[in-house]
């Protein structure tokens, strides 16, 4: 029972598993290494983003401290002895603003006591009670000059921003890019598979051949001459079936690569190309869609995008860093809390502050090397912007005539197909009335198997013809 459980799960497992040309395309999108790698470079380039901003979020902040000390001093009146006693706790929130704003709002309470000994006479003062000092303080700094600018202070924002664009932009080449290559080894892969049936069908045709030519010189109808030559077509023909099988092989093992299985594993490709048609390309209408849509040029813009704005920020940062400080403050001072809390409110003891702040390097090399930097990586993104964009209008334009190539490929490779069949049909009955020598007979079957040959790889070429175009178009 076991030994028959076995055999048939060897029989299952050596199945040939049923894959069509959606099924890899999709298998390629879900398990493609490349692929998979860019995803995760998206994910990483939000949460990048997600820390950009983060600049930008409310603080809170609290604290508590407990003071304690004993000193001694001498004044006027002979020695000191002091002790002092002091309970510190605050809260506060400060706000960066994208305007260069600084917001912030501190509160604090402090409970003091103290204690003053004289030694020479050993009087004494000492707070019978704690006293209670709370403070509410309202700051606020502006940047005048060159953090006004709320682009240039949203510049680490943009930087996150346009490499979560750029990130998604590869994202999307590496699809495109990921695709062209699992339908190019789907068909690549058909088409050696088809070769290599022609190249099994020529060997036992040449085998076939063999036979009767070896029956026809023992019959003495044929020269002993013409069995070595059918013997070298046969050789000739095992050759050729080795090379296609081994090429059919190793494309088979590429679209497994792509698609994310074991090389070795058996499939069977159930899906069968479309019969190349006649197809009118507007050149110009296929351009368009290319600049607009293709992937690679879709990168090199958002690259020039951020180039461009990092230039006009480093622009921008040779200002000087003028600054406003302006802070304002209401205490409370009073033997209980709740009575220092109501002092404060009451405005009774107010304090302010206003002033400013500049800071500026002296000859600003820093700055001006930046900017100039800066500027010549804009102007490099910008040409090669544009030198991408003549690249892919040459490239929709040769492509629009391969496929136009490809097509009537197709019909040459079928109407040669149906002209060397005949020709081998006419010799074989001109062979049989003895009216054509065997040499002719095996190069007008070879040339048969070649127009086959020919037949398979130009219905191929149509469709990596279509899909090269397809992918220049970002439309996969």
């Amino acid at each position: 029972m076991n030994l028959l459980l076995l055999i048939t799960v060897s029989a299952f497992a050596n199945e040939p598993q049923a894959l069509t040309y959606k099924d890899a395309l999709e298998a390629a999108l879900a398990r493609n290494p490349a692929l998979v790698g860019a995803r995760l470079d998206v994910d990483a380039a939000d949460g990048a983003f997600m820390a950009a901003k983060g600049i930008f979020d409310p603080t809170v902040n609290a604290s508590s401290t407990a003071n304690q000390f004993t000193s001694e001093s001498t004044r006027e009146f002979g020695e000191v002895l002091t002790e002092f006693k002091s309970l510190d706790w605050r809260a506060g929130i400060d706000q960066l603003l994208p305007t260069g704003t600084t917001l912030g709002v501190d509160w604090s309470t402090t409970r003091t006591r103290f204690k003053y000994e004289l030694r020479d006479t050993g009087f004494v003062v000492e707070s019978e009670e704690p006293l209670f000092e709370s403070r509410m303080v309202a700051r606020l700094t502006q940047s005048i000059l060159e953090g006004h600018r709320l682009a240039s202070n949203l510049e680490g924002v943009r930087q996150a921003s346009r490499a979560r664009d750029t990130a998604d932009a590869n994202r999307k080449a590496m699809r495109q890019q990921t695709l062209a290559d699992a339908a190019s080894a789907y068909w690549n892969t058909r088409t050696q598979r088809r070769l290599a049936e022609i190249a099994h069908s020529a060997v036992e045709t040449a085998k076939e051949e063999q036979r009767v030519v070896h029956a026809k010189v023992e019959l003495g109808t044929l020269a002993p001459v013409e069995r070595a030559r059918v013997d070298a077509a046969v050789v000739q023909a095992q050759r050729e079936q080795l090379t296609a099988e081994d090429t059919a092989r190793n494309t088979e093992d590429n679209l497994l690569l792509l698609i994310g299985e074991a090389p070795g594993t058996a499939i069977t490709l159930t899906t069968e190309p479309s019969e190349p048609r006649s197809v009118d390309l507007n050149i110009d209408v296929v351009e368009a869609a290319a600049l607009e849509n293709n992937a690679e040029l879709l990168v090199s813009r958002v690259r020039e995008e951020s180039t461009d704005m990092a230039r006009s920020d480093a622009k921008h940062r040779r200002l000087p860093q003028l600054d406003l400080n302006a802070s304002y403050a209401l205490i409370g001072y009073e033997p209980t809390i709740d009575g220092a809390t109501d002092e404060l409110f009451g405005g009774e003891l107010p304090e302010w502050s206003l002033g400013g702040s500049l800071s500026m390097p002296l000859l600003g090399r820093s700055d001006r090397g930046q900017y100039l930097q800066r500027s010549a990586e804009a102007a490099k993104a910008r040409s090669e912007r544009m030198n991408m964009e003549r690249q892919i209008r040459s490239s929709v334009r040769m492509q629009v005539r391969a496929v136009e190539a490809a097509f009537l490929q197709v019909n040459l490779a079928v109407a040669n197909l149906t002209f060397a069949e005949q020709t081998l049909a006419a010799e074989r009955a001109l062979r049989e009335a003895g009216r054509v020598i065997q040499k002719d007979l095996l190069e007008s079957m070879a040339t048969v198997d070649d127009a086959l040959t020919q037949v398979e790889q130009a219905r191929g070429d149509y469709q990596l013809a279509l899909i090269e175009l397809e992918r220049l178009k970002g439309t996969l």
